[in-house]
């Protein structure tokens, strides 16, 4: 198999910004990435939380729409997973599996949960992993100075034909 590197211009933003994006969590790597597609002009970005959250307010703070786990999978074409791994497996199951759209994508940011098996997703929706090499702070940082981070990206599954 040989690697394909992308660079900035090799990506269509276009693609994401029509999209409904939804955030799972919002520690470290969740806030950065939320953060930084919304100042890259994805305008729905929803982020996902239990009522118990402690970064409730931080997220509504910061200017984003925050639902339960359940209405963000109704809503979303794009589930981004970041919250805690030991807690993907109950997530999926609880609130995402029977509430996601038919063709929505499932997303990670590393192969954990697909590859342990603690998500099992449906068939009929995509699983992709966009993987930043570093830490979510300084993966904002990074961004914030207009660079970017090496990441992996991965199709699990391509049940639409456009995954990747």
């Amino acid at each position: 198999m040989a690697i394909k590197i992308f660079k900035e211009n090799d990506v269509d933003l276009n693609l994401i910004k029509s999209k409904t994006v939804a955030i799972i969590g919002y520690g470290n790597q969740a806030r950065a990435q939320a953060l930084n597609l919304k100042e890259s002009g994805v305008s729905n970005i929803i982020i996902g939380l239990r009522k118990s959250s402690h970064s409730l307010p931080k997220a509504k703070e910061e200017g984003f729409e925050v639902k339960r786990l359940e209405e963000v999978a109704n809503m979303a074409d794009v589930i981004m997973m970041l919250a805690p791994d030991e807690t993907h497996g109950q997530i999926y199951e609880n609130y995402l599996k029977s509430n996601m759209k038919v063709g929505a994508a499932l997303g990670f940011s590393h192969g954990f949960s697909i590859r342990f098996g603690l998500v099992k997703p449906r068939i009929d929706i995509d699983v992709i992993m966009i993987a930043p090499k570093g830490p979510g702070h300084t993966l904002r940082q990074l961004y914030l100075k207009g660079l970017g981070m090496p990441s992996l990206i991965g199709v699990e599954q391509d049940f639409t034909s456009h995954a990747e």
